[in-house]
């Protein structure tokens, strides 16, 4: 059985196509140190890089840290700095959260949730197949 972070981290690379498919970018937090996490990212061929948090600052500040530990969550936040969605939980529920998100942020640019194709495209694909 996988640990808790291997399982979060390989759920976001599973995803990572329909994750930043909106523009949005994927980055990992880790309490390891750069060579820890660079082998970890190798080893997991993860496409997102992972900052490294040893002291826990970052950690701590955004409240994803028990003692000396880091919870598991997801922050996703657009280009302007706002929090679309903050959340402590599993591997599944984080990339489920993240999901819902990009999938509003495409029902909002004219796509459809199933596939992606723009709104534009399904309604004459709809048309033809009247």
């Amino acid at each position: 059985m996988r640990p808790t972070g291997t399982t979060q981290a390989c759920a976001f690379r599973d995803g990572y196509a329909i994750l930043t498919k909106t523009g949005l970018a994927i980055y990992g937090l880790s309490g390891d140190g750069p060579k820890a996490n660079s082998s970890f990212v190798a080893k997991q061929s993860l496409p997102y890089d992972l900052l490294c948090d040893p002291k826990h600052t970052l950690i701590a500040a955004i409240g994803m840290s028990a003692a000396g530990k880091t919870k598991r969550g997801v922050f996703v936040v657009d280009k302007q700095g706002k929090v679309l969605e903050a959340m402590q939980g599993g591997p599944l529920q984080t990339v489920d959260a993240a999901q819902k998100i990009v999938a509003a942020m495409g029902k909002a640019n004219g796509e459809s949730a199933k596939n992606g194709e723009k709104k534009e495209d399904a309604e004459t694909a709809a048309k033809v197949d009247a």
